[in-house]
């Protein structure tokens, strides 16, 4: 790494960049699920390296890029886990793997579990790249393009996913945070030009934080052509007291399982412990009440 870093600032002053930095993180984790019926339990393990890079010009303006070890691409059209970006006083603009608007901004409520266990506390945003519909309906193409500004305690979005794509979604979103509390507000439009149906999408979000409990809920309405509002609910509670932090969620957007973006109504709760030096001990259950099935893991999590 130390040589990594070397080679780096060297190119830098090559090409004259004020400033540059490349970094390297991982993450990985190892233990024991029993996941959704499946044959279990079984033993499920992950590693993960990211590679940073940063500069900044003679002018002032920042620059970066970012990518996963398993990172792959088609054309540069397609990537998985990595983004570029530039910054200044104009903002920050991303492109690549990146979420959507209304995602950036309201976000998901807390999950469960050290694999996630499926990550049923998730509701479905439109505006993301890479999305893909149940049926085949989807997007392959992830770069997607997201603009951020923020001015004190407001911070606003914009975002489009890749052209020319069967699915092709716009968004634009807002986020107010002050002191403990936050508040968001999202709104996407996604065009699905195969069928040709347009769907729109409405999301707010609210956080609080009092003492050592986190209360998180978020709202999004769906409307589609030839059918009715579509509703998704989430809520999530965290409460941490010293190393030990436990969680419960709550999500149901089972208004959406007869139309090709698929929903459910899930429930779950678990507990982290932080062991200290980037370690911690995971578990939770987790209940996908529409298919009728459950899962459960436990296991270490590590972050370097």
């Amino acid at each position: 790494m130390k040589t990594l870093l070397a080679s780096t600032a060297i190119l830098a002053a090559t090409v004259g960049i004020a400033s540059a930095e490349v970094a390297i993180s991982g993450s990985a984790r190892m233990g024991i699920i029993d996941n959704f019926g499946d044959v279990g339990p079984l033993f499920s393990s992950r590693v993960r390296i990211n590679f940073s890079a940063s500069g900044e010009t003679d002018a002032g303006l920042a620059f970066g890029a970012s990518v996963r070890a398993d990172q792959s691409g088609q054309g540069n059209t397609a990537n998985d886990d990595s983004t570029v970006y530039v910054s200044g006083g104009f903002g920050r603009l991303t492109m690549g793997d990146v979420d959507g608007a209304a995602n950036a901004a309201v976000g998901q409520v807390s999950g469960v579990g050290y694999t996630g266990l499926g990550d049923l506390n998730e509701i479905f945003y439109l505006a993301n790249g890479g999305t893909n519909f149940q049926g085949g309906a989807g997007s392959s193409a992830d770069t997607s393009v997201l603009y951020e500004y923020g001015a004190g305690s407001f911070t606003g979005y914009v975002s489009a996913t890749q052209r020319e794509t069967v699915v092709e979604a716009e968004s634009i979103a807002g986020k107010y945070a002050a002191g403990n509390y936050t508040l968001s507000l999202g709104y996407e439009r996604a065009t699905l030009n195969g069928p040709g149906v347009t769907l729109k999408h409405i999301i707010m979000g609210a956080s609080a934080t009092f003492g050592g409990t986190t209360v998180k809920l978020v709202y999004g309405q769906t409307s589609a052509d030839g059918f009715p509002d579509m509703d998704q609910l989430a809520a999530s509670v965290d409460y941490t007291v010293d190393d030990l932090t436990m969680t419960a969620f709550y999500k149901d957007n089972n208004d959406l399982d007869a139309t090709p973006l698929g929903g459910t109504e899930a429930y779950g709760f678990g507990a982290s412990y932080d062991l200290g030096g980037g370690a911690s001990i995971a578990g939770g259950y987790s209940k996908n009440k529409e298919a009728d099935t459950n899962a459960i893991d436990l296991g270490l999590k590590f972050s370097f």
